[in-house]
């Protein structure tokens, strides 16, 4: 059969292998009229002969038959989206049908002889965002939300792909955009020395909320990264003080080999769970002590170098730690650990008695600035979900209460950054009376920078290789 459509585009949407069912998706103009050509409509809502007389957002049971020999490849069901109430905002068609390798395999083969060309990576999202259905940001969010792995990170994806970030810029964009028309204005029909200063502190107050929000919204990455790279929670302490034993808890499975043995793990041990709906990372480190046993000390020292990577330190103390134990290991927790890190010291054991030094190690530990005490049991999982609690409250100190917005991209956070050092430029050259058209150029630096995430600047290279990340079917 010859081509029938030039602008169609096909793929299945659904993962590879076998399954109960797949989707495939069509879109562009023309779609219901393309699949016509091999569709015998079984049955319909309103008994129509043909899937281009189904009205948008009906669905119907139909053959989808091979257009050269006329078998039957499929019993589906074919939905109809119509322009511009669908995804692409395009007319389109999804197919749903077996999910045999075999069955979505002569699918596409017949679509593909009526002319309807595979999509390329991220074709149907980026069409979407190219016929103004989405912005940029929210379109790029559509990713983040497939290949969230936790509660919190499909909440932050889905609340930018809803909008929540286009809406902020927005708000910035606006506000920057009347400062400069209002600039234009100055520069071009007012010669009155008291609306020009009127004029300047207008301008100065609007670079002032702009600088605001941005720096609001740049303060979030730190929480987003724990979201897309995971929040990092370690373990240390003396030999046999729990370690082990409070990991696998959390967890919620046997990670780490727990025994009576002192100095049992030797190595940093990582498992990747979830907590409170954060994804995290939580290590479990060697017993810190002094000891000429070469293989131990590599452990002692890899220990330590976690505290670099850290977002923060759980410090356990046993009954049997000492003060002296206590104050160099806190010590080096303080001094390596990065300033954003939290360090929270865990009285573990507390079901086998109290240390008796615990008000001198409380004392030592307050010198240093850790953010807590906690009496814990991780034997027997007394407040073990402080702990967690502990995680999730060190997470929600990272964000800066944007409304649930959270940057997760580090592209984002790069432009946002740059259009806030623009604005802060513009500041200074306000202050400094560099005059007002050299303050709206400035600015204008900064919006072109916003607009690469909104989409209102962005350069074509730059919109393929952020769709190139996407897959096919979406």
């Amino acid at each position: 059969m010859t081509g029938i459509a030039e602008d169609l585009f096909c793929a299945v949407s659904t993962p590879s292998g076998t399954s109960g069912i797949a989707v495939i998706r069509i879109s562009g103009r023309g779609s219901a009229e393309a699949i016509d050509k091999i569709a015998k409509i079984i049955r319909s809502s309103g008994n129509y002969p043909k899937v281009s007389d189904l009205p948008g957002y009906t669905c119907c049971f139909a053959d989808l038959r091979d257009p050269d020999s006329g078998t039957t490849i499929d019993k589906v069901i074919i939905t109809r989206f119509t322009a511009p109430y669908s995804y692409t905002g395009d007319d389109m068609i999804e197919i749903s049908c077996h999910g045999s390798a075999e069955v979505k395999r002569q699918i596409l083969n017949a679509l593909h002889s009526l002319g309807i060309r595979g999509a390329g990576p991220g074709e149907f999202t980026k069409t979407a965002f190219m016929n103004g259905k989405m912005s940029l940001s929210s379109a790029e969010a559509v990713m983040d939300v497939i290949n969230a792995d936790s509660a919190e990170g499909l909440r932050a994806a889905n609340i930018i792909a809803a909008g929540g970030l286009a809406d902020k810029l927005d708000s910035i964009e606006d506000s920057l955009y009347d400062m400069m028309a209002r600039i234009e204005m100055d520069v071009d029909f007012d010669d009155d020395e008291s609306s020009a200063k009127g004029t300047a502190e207008e301008v100065g107050a609007a670079l002032d909320s702009a600088i605001a929000k941005l720096r609001d919204l740049t303060s979030t990455f730190r929480q987003g990264r724990m979201l897309t790279e995971k929040l990092r929670a370690s373990f240390t302490g003396i030999p046999n003080s729990g370690k082990s034993t409070l990991l696998n808890m959390i967890a919620g499975y046997e990670r780490s080999i727990v025994t009576d043995i002192s100095g049992t793990t030797t190595d940093t041990i990582e498992v990747v769970t979830e907590v409170c709906g954060i994804p995290v990372i939580l290590t479990d480190t060697a017993g810190i002590r002094r000891t000429n046993d070469r293989i131990e000390a590599l452990g002692v020292e890899r220990a330590r170098n976690e505290y670099v990577r850290s977002d923060i330190i759980f410090y356990l103390v046993s009954p049997d730690t000492t003060v002296q134990e206590a104050k160099e290991q806190i010590h080096d927790i303080m001094s390596m650990a990065p300033s954003h890190a939290e360090t929270v010291v865990l009285f573990n054991k507390s079901d086998l008695g109290v240390n008796p030094d615990e008000a001198k190690i409380r004392d030592i530990a307050s010198g240093y600035g850790v953010a807590g005490f906690i009496p814990i049991s991780a034997a027997k999982g007394d407040n073990v979900d402080k702990v967690r609690q502990a995680i999730k409250d060190h997470y929600d100190r990272s964000g800066s209460g944007m409304g649930g917005v959270v940057l997760t991209a580090r592209r984002h956070y790069d432009a946002l950054s740059g259009a806030l050092a623009r604005l802060k430029e513009a500041r200074e050259a306000l202050d400094a009376q560099a005059g007002l058209d050299v303050v709206s150029s400035i600015a204008r630096a900064a919006l072109d920078l916003t607009g690469e995430i909104s989409g209102k600047t962005v350069s074509a290279d730059l919109a393929k290789t952020i769709f190139d990340r996407f897959c096919i079917g979406k």
